[in-house]
């Protein structure tokens, strides 16, 4: 471990919300049926409220929120977001109140993480509006009537992402390069969603930083390559700032794909539903629609073009949201029976 990085990231405050570390595995049912050898970081496995990401990014934020007094966590995203669900449980797990505006769409049944957010207590606000990602108005009304009442608002953005947050998978990556020292794992490339970018920034940085120098490949779900290389420029500046790293340091050989998107953001497109039941027939792990999903679909993509050979490793990263499968059961269960499972109704 890189201890200079080490003592820098122990310098911000932290609230711990989830046992950590979570677990590498390796996938043998899935290696032996594709040839390469997979392993996958399970940090679906996170222990707040069904797991993912987002706690690693909500230990920063919360500590910021609780350091100015905050007594309410704010933030926004879709009607089924994960964020959503974990921010409303770390409020609670820290005794804060909190406010969600959702976006309305074809997601918001009563079901997945937006019933979890409804019996955590979130006073929820559901508006219409053609983008999620555009909800910061709504947000600020939001505030602007919770500070007229007398209350103490801290905005978290949509997904989590800011330079503090990201800090999270800061420390991730130091998890990363310590569990592969242990386990003696050289792996050939690490494969990673890419949605705002902060985890693959994170990663790519604190990678880098442990003399981890194989490819990490992003596979975006919501933004073409473009706006995708402009979002790590963005974290990259700020992560640099913070932790007094040269910005110009080599970030060695990365990838962002932006071809598995399908239709729009949440799109589950066939290849996702087929990488879905692939990962759950053959090791009993289930990926998200929205995030996993599209990350296993790029990697299916490359091996399916001879990419990886058999005598080569590949790490996945499973970033969590499980509970979003029960809003999409519709769709999955048209892809099941296209697949030729019998299912009963």
């Amino acid at each position: 471990m890189n201890q200079s990085l080490a003592k820098v990231l122990e310098s911000y405050p932290r609230i711990p919300l989830t046992r950590l570390p979570t677990p590498l595995q390796a996938l043998p049912s899935l290696s032996a049926k594709l040839g390469p050898r997979l392993y996958i970081k399970r940090d679906d496995l996170t222990d707040l409220t069904f797991g993912g990401d987002k706690p690693r990014k909500l230990e920063y934020e919360v500590a910021r929120a609780l350091a100015q007094s905050a007594d309410t966590l704010v933030t926004c995203g879709s009607s089924q977001s994960n964020h959503a669900r974990l921010t409303t449980a770390a409020a609670r797990k820290v005794g804060m109140d909190c406010v969600v505006i959702l976006s309305r769409d074809q997601y918001q049944q009563l079901q997945g993480n937006l019933l979890t957010v409804y019996l955590m207590g979130a006073h929820v606000h559901l508006v219409e509006t053609f983008n999620h990602w555009d909800l910061e108005p709504h947000v600020q009304n939001v505030c602007q009537s919770l500070r007229a009442q007398g209350r103490k608002p801290y905005v978290i953005p949509v997904s989590g992402t800011t330079p503090h947050s990201c800090l999270g998978y800061i420390r991730c990556g130091l998890e990363i390069a310590r569990q592969m020292e242990e386990q003696e794992l050289r792996v050939d490339a690490i494969y990673i969603p890419f949605g705002t970018g902060g985890i693959f920034t994170a990663l790519l940085l604190s990678l880098r930083e442990q003399g981890i120098t194989c490819p990490l490949i992003g596979i975006s779900v919501n933004q073409q390559r473009a706006s995708c290389y402009e979002k790590l420029e963005t974290w990259w500046k700020a992560l640099c700032s913070l932790l007094h790293c040269d910005p110009g340091c080599s970030r060695g050989e990365f990838e962002i794909h932006d071809e598995f998107i399908g239709r729009e953001y949440g799109d589950p497109t066939e290849e996702c539903l087929d990488a879905l039941l692939l990962m759950g027939q053959t090791e009993g792990i289930l990926l998200d629609p929205v995030y996993s999903g599209k990350m296993m679909a790029g990697f299916l993509a490359h091996q399916a073009a001879g990419r990886w050979s058999a005598e080569q490793q590949i790490l996945l990263l499973h970033s969590g949201g499980a509970p979003a499968l029960f809003a999409y059961a519709d769709e999955l269960g048209r892809h099941l029976k296209k697949r030729g499972v019998d299912i009963h109704s």
